[in-house]
């Protein structure tokens, strides 16, 4: 866990590396819309809507990740109660794929008399292609 006085600047948080299967696909999609089929969990309406022969990843697989590491840099504690996480996505993450999730601390402010810190997110593919960028943040005291 990550304190304030043991923060620097581009200090790198804890990376994961996920597998992405099908499955992982399905599971994920199980705990969230369940009222229809979408892009996520049928690859009839995928390739009907986007003409691709498989179905995506949900974007917010990759928002699990990267909050994954945040949690891991500051703490459950900590992230739990104040950490954010934003994703823009740039590429497709689909079955197959085996997505890295890395950051670094990219800056600091002071609020009352605590540190909100903000971490920059990147998530690539195996192929070293990104797939997300974003911006995490968390208070510490």
């Amino acid at each position: 866990m990550a304190s304030r006085t043991k923060i620097e600047p581009d200090q790198k948080l804890p990376s994961v590396t996920k597998a992405i299967t099908t499955d992982s696909i399905l599971q994920f999609e199980s705990c969230g819309i369940l009222d229809r089929e979408n892009i996520h969990n049928n690859p009839a309406l995928a390739a009907k809507r986007l003409g691709t022969t498989y179905t995506l990843a949900s974007g917010r697989m990759s928002i699990t990740f990267a909050a994954e590491i945040m949690r891991k840099f500051f703490g459950p504690e900590v992230f739990n109660h104040t950490g954010t996480v934003n994703l823009k996505f740039l590429r497709p993450v689909k079955a197959g794929d085996t997505i890295s999730v890395s950051g670094a601390v990219s800056g600091s402010e002071e609020i009352d008399g605590k540190t909100r810190v903000s971490v920059n997110l990147f998530c690539d593919n195996q192929d070293g292609n990104r797939t997300a960028v974003g911006i995490g943040t968390a208070v510490v005291e």
